[in-house]
């Protein structure tokens, strides 16, 4: 069973050896459902599955200390960041300062409240919760601190939804945007908040899910030995998608989590495809609706994407052109086609396609999300253009109804099941239902 070892990556600054135990750790590929073992890892060394090369286990140097400081540190590089001048543009003689706060706020005024809310929860609550749920549970492993099973459970839940990297790309694209028409002054913190940004995508490369939870509570052990290179349904085994323990099938909820577990994620498809459905639906009205609507001197401009997309072009802005239109246009096309493909490719039984079509999900899976950034940039220009009957710029319908379609694929693309690209085969020769 060679095919089945597990491949360990190692770090470029690690030169130690993995330590070889007596007894490897079994693990279930959340990707594709196979039984592993892998042996203890030491810092630098990460797990790769064998058949889809999903990452199962990686161990970080200090791995309490160092996502402590950076999350601290990221915490109090926020609160500067609310604290401070954000952005000054001057027009005409005319100032206008942005804090980063108004980001939000400002929509809140305009009587766009719920598009307020979530740019607050995508660039400030979110990221926040995230942050403190790490300290916390890093403290935890000392200190034995409660509820820790419980802030686990909604730190990996709300992961996907901050949004702090994309909310400084569209900063960016917002710049480039004004700088011909305007004179734009950062203020200190903006550079706080870049910081903010890069602390926070540090701290979630120095965690790891299973080692975690390893720390949180004991494994749960298994009744009966798991036979390795098969995969856990064909062994009545399934893996509790919150904490990464291996479930009994008879068994309806994770003993060490207390989560629901199931064997494959329920009727998978028909809410991917209901979800895909109701994005294609919402994708053509986002198109024709106004995103943005610039009052000048009276004057009234409403602009939709494409339009947006002409305006830059036209003025000579070629590089935030082809960035809206890969993440506001091609971006959400191409994962609705693509997870239409795969949700065909579970009717399929194909070894190498399998393991290309994983791939594929993964990275529609993290892609996705970047297709929020047209919506950031409506509330980042809402926030900063305010001239009175100079320039004022307001957020349109069309920007509530293409957030909701970034949402809901970003939804669809939970709600699809990987496992199931796998199991095509154990179909067709009958050892499970379809």
């Amino acid at each position: 069973m060679s095919q089945f070892i597990v491949t360990v990556v190692t770090a470029p600054q690690t030169k130690t050896e993995l330590v070889y135990a007596d007894s490897p750790q079994t693990v279930l590929c959340r990707h594709c459902d196979l039984v592993q073992h892998i042996t203890p890892l030491i810092a630098g060394q990460e797990a790769c599955c064998s058949r889809c090369n999903h990452t199962l286990d990686a161990r970080h140097q200090q791995p309490i200390l160092r996502p402590v400081l950076y999350a601290a540190t990221a915490l109090f590089m926020l609160l500067l960041a609310n604290l401070f001048p954000f952005v000054s543009m001057y027009v005409a003689g005319d100032r206008h300062q942005m804090s980063f706060f108004d980001t939000s706020s400002v929509l809140f005024q305009q009587h766009h409240r719920w598009l307020a809310l979530l740019i607050w929860l995508l660039i400030q609550a979110i990221p926040a919760f995230c942050m403190s749920a790490i300290i916390y549970l890093k403290l935890g492993m000392i200190y034995k601190l409660p509820f820790r099973v419980w802030v686990a459970r909604v730190l990996y839940m709300l992961k996907p939804w901050s949004m702090v990297d994309i909310f400084l790309m569209g900063l960016i694209i917002s710049f480039v945007k004004l700088v011909a028409d305007a004179e734009i002054s950062l203020g200190p913190s903006f550079w706080v908040f870049c910081i903010f940004c890069l602390l926070h995508l540090r701290v979630f490369q120095v965690i790891d899910r299973r080692e975690l939870w390893s720390k949180i509570a004991a494994t749960p052990a298994l009744a009966v030995s798991a036979k390795v290179g098969v995969t856990g349904l064909e062994q009545g085994l399934k893996l509790c998608q919150v904490c990464t323990a291996i479930v009994p099938l008879a068994h309806k909820h994770c003993s060490r989590c207390q989560s629901r577990v199931f064997a494959r994620q329920p009727r998978s498809l028909q809410n991917t495809l209901a979800l895909l459905v109701a994005a294609i639906i919402l994708y053509i009205p986002a198109n024709l609706l106004p995103i943005m609507i610039t009052v000048s001197f009276g004057d009234k401009l409403e602009s939709t994407i494409i339009s947006g997309l002409i305006i830059m072009w036209q003025e000579g802005a070629y590089p935030v052109a082809i960035i809206i239109l890969i993440a506001s246009v091609i971006v959400p096309v191409v994962k609705i086609l693509v997870l239409l493909w795969l949700c065909y490719l579970t009717r399929l039984a194909n070894s190498s396609r399998q393991r290309y079509s994983t791939k594929v999900y993964r990275v529609v899976d993290w892609i996705g999300r970047w297709s929020m950034v047209d919506v950031l940039v409506v509330a980042i220009m809402a926030a900063l253009v305010r001239f009175d009957l100079l320039m004022t710029v307001y957020p349109g319908v069309g920007v509530i109804v293409f957030a909701a379609v970034v949402i809901i694929t970003m939804l669809a693309a939970l709600s699809f099941d990987p496992r199931l690209l796998w199991d095509t085969r154990l179909v067709n020769e009958g050892k499970i239902s379809d």
